[in-house]
């Protein structure tokens, strides 16, 4: 009896609590069962029955709670379901009721949805996709810096004889390779063209454990002098040269005037290395279509002097790289005592493989995602702020709804159901401009972050912008359905015109545009700064003209013996400085940020400072300053007969003067290359400084020497043609005189600044254009509460009016509101932009990362933005007839 009794009072007690919070049905269900059970038990009882029996029979009665409770269950899923397409099918209906608030309001998700597409589809492409070689992480690079050597620690790799002496002793790796990168002139039926190459040596492929699409890859025998004419070519170059066929394999390739046989195609991701792989390669191969033998011959094998070669390794399952660099390290010293060189204290370096390439662009792929964060939170706040605005319209409709008797729980599905439909049309828009920011990107791509162009809207991309579009039309969405779904039927009931309003909805809408204004402000801040260090740095002196004409220029098989080549060169040159339209033509060795440099040892006459000193050289012949117009600052320019004997003047720059040359009058130093100081140099000239390494750093000790002896050289032209038609003349005249001649890289110094600027105007731009975005919705968020308010305050407008307010009292009264939320957004996106853009320091050059000129621009600019956003709501409420708003109440 005390136990039914006490079933019932807890029945009846989950049934009024679940009219007070509305709870779960099932619950709901499960209690009114245990009513019945417990009601057939105490009958059952009574007709003299056990509890247990009587309890059991009641159950066979009802049909076995747990089918009863699974029919339940079934029912409920139906309803649920049926209940849900009621939401969707009512949803879709009031959202084309109100074309104008659901246009506004998927436009405004997509913005946020799009831009978190487009970079999360870079990101995915440069830091997330795995790399097409078997576990990457376990790949290294090896790097032996030298403290005597004043250049970065990636620059010198292990020679050819210390990198066999390592590979023959080390216990850390498990395989080791070494390459050579190599511009092989590949000739075909009519037309002679560079490509990107390296020779590599039989454990290259091993190493990175990428096998061939066809064919073999290279073995031991193939790298023996006299057996290296095989090659493998990339996928790319075996659609391009032969069309796919399958027969390449029995096809061979023309690589500077020898035949390789062709012995494997490589799949199409494969391409390594490519130029954003190596921060010191070779600036003219963006990627590598063809790998030969390096053949390395005993003496190279055996020799302890430094190599242009890359040493690439894969540690041991178990060995950290701590571990593997200590074990380096005591190798690399051993050999010093071993093999004494003229530069002892090699170190030991050994760089992540993926760290190296990809972790240049991380630290920008990290800013551009809390750009697009942010980005994101302003377009669902501004999201938000629409809902609740159409809840407030709504409110009557709602209030409708809960007189009959809908349920809070009901009405909250059903206006996140509206807000998920409007995430779903913003994840399509979203999609849509992500897609065509792809198709932009090839324009905008810098060139020297890893894979960029592989950006795509695969499925790990699409998965992630249906979360992201879902997620934030829910969140969107709590505001409003929490806040509408509140509804005191009493008060409703006694309106009889005015519609209800959600307690706080002003209140709450005010600190979304606040918190908006404060992000947009961070975006803004950062824009800025990165604008002016962009600005910056595109004006700094290069000391060359920037519309010199370039050219890689790569001799034929002419003048194989130096004096030969030298002559051969002489006429060359001579042949171009006299085609129509030009004005001065010379060549350079390496050319300003081309991102090559020629190293060498120096000593200087008369200097107190006998420690050894490392310079860069370069070697031109006698026009090349005129053609880049680099000013003469003391002394004279190179003449034709300069490189006639062993010991040939020099020209150096300001900053070798002023650092060796302090004291004294550089004109007639000498200076010698020569360890033992038995040939000297003459100074005979000190031209300006040339930012030769990159625009950002300062220009280092430049020696330029005269000579005409290369096979490899760029060419730098002034003329008063266009660039394009002087190209062209000049490839129609070397092509008249030698067809072995080739000319590539054809580009002004102008462009040569472009590339060189080309990463921080690429982050300048996304940058920008996410703070722009994010601009344009905080406004449009500013002009919606503005006009929500005036719309909401008609009646005291009114009655304002009709005690005597002005048209401007109402006019300043709007807009001092609109200030207020703009001042107070401000305030706080400074407070958290002085923190903020500290994340930016790395990123800025001549800028701090508190530059007033900023802070006070864009303080500026989001002011005057925010008052013209809020003035066509203001003169709205400076036109209203106070009759006709108080006739309206």
């Amino acid at each position: 009896m005390m136990n039914s009794l006490r079933a019932k009072l807890r029945a009846f007690w989950r049934r009024l609590s679940g009219t007070l919070r509305g709870a779960d049905p099932a619950q709901e269900f499960n209690a009114e069962l245990e009513v019945h059970i417990a009601m057939d038990t105490e009958a059952g009882i009574k007709a003299g029955l056990d509890p247990a029996e009587a309890r059991r029979q009641a159950l066979l009665r009802l049909g076995g709670a747990e089918q009863v409770r699974q029919s339940h269950r079934e029912r409920r899923s139906l309803l649920w379901l049926e209940n849900f397409l009621q939401d969707v099918r009512y949803g879709l209906r009031t959202l084309r009721r109100a074309p104008g608030f659901t246009v506004t309001a998927v436009l405004t998700l997509g913005l946020g949805i799009g831009a978190c597409t487009a970079v999360f589809s870079l990101v995915n492409a440069v830091l997330i996709r795995s790399l097409p070689y078997g576990d990457p992480q376990r790949l290294v690079y090896l790097f032996t810096p030298n403290p005597n050597w004043k250049v970065p620690p990636e620059v010198i790799c292990p020679g050819y004889g210390d990198f066999c002496e390592i590979k023959r002793g080390n216990k850390s790796f498990t395989e080791m390779t070494t390459y050579e990168q190599a511009l092989f002139k590949v000739t075909t039926p009519g037309a002679t063209q560079p490509i990107g190459a390296a020779r590599v040596d039989e454990s290259f492929f091993s190493t990175l454990q990428s096998t061939p699409e066809l064919g073999r890859t290279i073995n031991a025998e193939d790298n023996q002098p006299g057996h290296s004419n095989v090659a493998l070519i990339s996928h790319s170059l075996w659609i391009s040269m032969f069309g796919a066929n399958a027969d390449v394999l029995e096809r061979s390739l023309e690589l500077n005037g020898a035949r390789y046989q062709i012995i494997g195609v490589m799949p199409s991701a494969f391409e390594y290395p490519f130029s954003s792989d190596l921060p010191y390669g070779n600036p003219h191969i963006a990627s590598t279509k063809i790998w030969v033998p390096l053949a390395l011959t005993p003496k190279q094998r055996a020799d302890r002097g430094i190599d242009d070669n890359v040493v690439v390794a894969r540690l041991r399952a178990g060995v950290s790289r701590e571990q593997a660099q200590s074990e380096f390290g005591a190798m690399m010293a051993r050999f010093d005592r071993l093999y004494p060189t003229e530069f002892g204290d090699w170190g030991a370096l050994v760089e992540s493989f993926t760290g190296l390439s990809i972790g240049p662009a991380r630290p920008l792929m990290n800013v551009l995602l809390g750009a697009v964060a942010l980005v994101l939170l302003i377009g669902c706040g501004n999201t938000a702020n629409l809902l609740l605005a159409r809840a407030a319209e709504r409110a009557r409709e709602l209030g409708v709804r809960a007189a009959l008797g809908a349920g809070r729980g009901r009405m909250v599905r059903q206006l996140l159901t509206e807000s998920m439909l409007i995430g779903i049309g913003g994840c399509g828009v979203g999609i849509l401009l992500a897609f065509f920011f792809l198709r932009l990107l090839p324009h905008l791509d810098p060139g020297n972050i890893p894979r960029l162009n592989e950006a795509s809207l695969d499925g790990r991309v699409l998965l992630v912008a249906i979360v992201v579009s879902l997620a934030t039309s829910v969140i969107a969405g709590l505001l409003p359905a929490g806040s509408a779904s509140r509804v005191q039927l009493t008060e409703f009931l006694k309106s009889h015109s005015a519609p209800w309003r959600a307690t706080g909805q002003s209140r709450v809408q005010s600190v979304l545009i606040v918190a908006q204004t404060a992000m947009v402000v961070v975006l803004l801040a950062g824009a800025g700064l990165l604008t002016r260090s962009y600005i910056k740095v595109i004006s700094v002196d290069t000391g060359f003209s920037q519309s010199t004409l370039t050219m890689n220029l790569s001799l034929g098989d002419h003048g194989q013996q130096p004096t030969g080549r030298a002559a051969y060169f002489k006429r060359l040159i001579a042949r171009i400085n006299n085609l129509p339209g030009v004005i001065s033509a010379g060549a350079v060795s390496d050319l300003p940020l081309a991102k090559s440099e020629s190293l060498g040892t120096f000593w200087v006459d008369g200097s107190a400072n006998e420690k050894d000193q490392v310079v860069e050289s370069r070697w031109i012949t006698p026009r090349y300053f005129d053609a880049m117009q680099i000013p003469l600052n003391a002394g004279r320019y190179f003449v034709e007969s300069d490189d006639a004997g062993p010991a040939h003047p020099v020209v150096i720059n300001e900053r070798f003067a002023r650092t060796y040359f302090a004291d004294r009058d550089p004109i007639g130093g000498r200076i010698s290359g020569d360890e033992t100081k038995a040939q000297w140099n003459t100074v005979v000239g000190v031209v300006a400084d040339v930012r030769h390494t990159s625009l950002e750093a300062d220009p280092q000790p430049q020696i330029y020497a005269p000579t005409y002896n290369s096979r490899e050289s760029s060419l730098a032209v002034r003329s008063s043609l266009p660039p394009a038609a002087m190209a062209n003349e000049i490839r129609l005249a070397l092509k008249g005189t030698d067809p072995d001649v080739t000319l590539s890289d054809v580009r002004t110094m102008g462009d040569l600044v472009s590339i060189a600027s080309a990463r921080r105007r690429f982050q300048t731009s996304l940058l920008t254009a996410f703070a722009i975005i994010a601009l344009l919705l905080a406004l449009i968020g500013l002009y919606g509460l503005m006009a929500f308010s005036v719309n909401r305050r008609t009646r005291e407008v009114g009655i304002r009016m009709a005690l005597g307010a002005e048209r401007s009292d109402v006019l300043l009264l709007i807009l001092r509101n609109a200030a207020a939320l703009v001042g107070t957004g401000l305030l706080a996106g400074l407070a958290c932009t002085w923190l903020a853009t500290r994340a930016l320091k790395s990123f800025l050059f001549g800028v701090s990362e508190h530059d007033p000129l900023t802070v006070v621009s864009i303080s500026l600019l989001l002011l005057v933005c925010g008052l013209v956003a809020a003035l066509f709501p203001a003169r709205h409420a400076a036109s209203i007839d106070p009759v006709q708003a108080l006739r309206a109440e």
